[in-house]
């Protein structure tokens, strides 16, 4: 894998279209290209203690197909969801856990998941400070990626000037390699280990915090 430094080195030719100032580069690999999503989440948890933010993916929750239930198995697995009616489906089903109120939440964790969640949130800065407050040593989110969905998932049609998106209808915004770091490096202590192309249209951030002395 190329080190994070490397970049630094490389001129695209935006680079010479644009003043220095606007011309930014973040690090994001390829290795998960071509992997399956699930078997990506359960290798990052398994054996360790995980709270899964976002849980029931409303308002399509699929038992058949919910991430929370595939990763049940492999890690002591806790949720939690704003939208608490799905939980009465979904506890049979699971072993631990569902939490709707921050002030529910008790670890300790290893790790935080929170997949294809931070498009969905009003406050940003208020979500990741809560999301801090949870204490895990380690932080793994994905967000829909527009690189990587460009071509796919936006079009123009000029005779009726209407522009075509396909997008949950209850996302607020799109993420790209350099702005979804710079919210985690704004708004959280913690430190960015590695980015990735995840899932043929998202990106995979992990992310460490540091442990207080004692």
């Amino acid at each position: 894998m190329s080190t994070e430094n490397s970049f630094d080195e490389i001129c695209s030719p935006l680079e010479r279209a644009h003043p220095p100032f606007f011309v930014q580069k973040q690090y994001v690999g390829d290795d998960l290209k071509g992997r399956s999503r699930v078997d990506v989440f359960r290798q990052i948890c398994e054996g360790k203690r995980v709270l899964h933010v976002g849980c029931v993916d409303w308002p399509i929750t699929d038992l058949q197909r919910s991430l929370h239930l595939q990763l049940d198995s492999c890690c002591t697995l806790d949720g939690f969801d704003i939208h608490p009616e799905a939980f009465e489906i979904m506890q049979p089903h699971v072993r631990g856990r569902l939490f709707s109120d921050w002030s529910q939440v008790q670890g300790p964790y290893d790790l935080v998941l929170v997949p294809e969640v931070l498009e969905h949130v009003p406050d940003v800065q208020g979500f990741l400070r809560q999301l801090d407050a949870v204490g895990a040593s380690q932080y793994v989110i994905t967000v829909p990626d527009a690189y990587s969905c460009f071509a796919g998932h936006f079009d123009y049609s000029k005779g009726v000037q209407t522009f075509v998106e396909v997008v949950h209808p209850d996302h607020n915004c799109w993420y790209t390699p350099y702005t979804l770091a710079n919210v985690l490096r704004k708004y959280t202590p913690w430190s960015l280990q590695g980015m990735w192309f995840f899932n043929r249209i998202s990106l995979l951030a992990v992310a460490t915090r540091a442990t207080s002395s004692a």
